[in-house]
């Protein structure tokens, strides 16, 4: 923390602060290429938020006012301030619709060190510069964050010190716990246990998937929130690992995200990867999409790829489903 001083009267939504700067102290910061930070404050009408003051200058480019945030159990917070430096007629207002959890804001105040310290455009007058923020918070508009308690396996993630077997994959080792993985996988439950090598020397070597996968795989079995680290590049390398090592969360949840994404330009694409990884639901939802189209103009990509697995069995199902609709007609007409 560099020295200055920092003022803050607050009167219903509105927090106003006062920052107090000299200039030697900036200048020693800039010199040594450090922010220039105020004294954390914390606004009495946003339980558990805090703020600060930065002021930042990158090379000899120009000078940056930052206000950042840490709003506690507050997701967004929407609003808005105003910057005043009085002595260089200096205003500024921003508006800011959702500010976010450890989240930043700001503005240029100056063009360059030079402008800043030059007497003439007097941001410092006697060698003290005073910033003036008024903070405006539009409360009703305030999202909180409900706090999500921490499984056991969760915390133990953070515990390396337990950790008592290393995967190896790419280059890179992960350790983790014997009995978590065991839990998840009884695929590597059977080879931990079996007296093998990777048991004697509690090291399990993957050889055919990435370390990205090995490690989005592991931290699933953590009961980690891996949602936004499955994507489009890795996603189907991720449901061979989850198939090959029997991880049936995993598995299922890379169904799903398959699903979700279902179109008549990877219906075929996804059916085979479902025969490939024993995708169940997946490969009953890639088939009932296909029957709906049967009869249509409607173009399916890659239709001539499709596994003769999958084909047969639209075939079938198509055949029962006429059947039934010439014995109901039968029946009823």
């Amino acid at each position: 923390m560099t020295e200055s001083s920092t003022e803050v009267i607050e009167h219903k939504n509105r927090t106003g602060v006062k920052w107090t700067i000299k200039e030697d102290d900036l200048k020693r910061a800039f010199t040594r290429d450090v922010d220039f930070t105020s004294d954390t404050f914390k606004a009495s009408n946003i339980p558990g938020a805090k703020y600060f003051l930065s002021l930042q200058s990158p090379s000899d480019k120009s000078i940056s006012f930052l206000l950042k945030s840490c709003l506690g159990t507050i997701r967004k917070v929407p609003a808005s301030y105003k910057i005043s430096i009085k002595s260089a007629s200096y205003n500024d207002v921003m508006d800011y619709g959702d500010f976010i959890q450890y989240g930043e804001c700001g503005n240029n105040i100056c063009d360059s060190k030079e402008k800043l310290f030059d007497p003439e455009s007097k941001f410092f007058v006697y060698g003290i510069m005073e910033i003036e923020l008024e903070i405006t918070i539009k409360t009703l508009g305030i999202k909180r964050k409900a706090a999500k308690p921490l499984s056991l396996a969760e915390l133990l993630w953070e515990k390396e010190e337990d950790k008592d077997i290393t995967f190896v994959a790419g280059g890179h080792e992960l350790k983790a716990h014997k009995w978590i993985i065991s839990s998840c996988s009884s695929v590597f439950k059977a080879g931990l246990e079996s007296g093998m090598k990777e048991a004697i020397e509690k090291k399990i070597t993957i050889t055919d998937f990435s370390y990205e996968t090995v490690k989005i795989a592991i931290e699933h079995c953590y009961e980690r929130e891996v949602d936004d680290l499955i994507n489009d590049e890795n996603a189907s390398e991720l449901l061979h690992f989850a198939d090959k090592y029997n991880i049936q969360s995993l598995h299922k949840l890379l169904q799903i995200y398959f699903i979700d994404k279902l179109s008549e330009s990877n219906v075929v694409d996804f059916a085979n990867l479902s025969i490939k990884t024993n995708a169940e639901e997946l490969r009953d939802v890639c088939i009932c999409f296909l029957m709906k189209y049967i009869g249509k103009n409607t173009e399916i990509e890659n239709i001539k790829n499709l596994d003769n697995e999958i084909s047969s069995d639209v075939g079938q199902r198509c055949l029962l489903y006429m059947s039934e609709y010439e014995y109901f007609c039968n029946a009823f007409f």
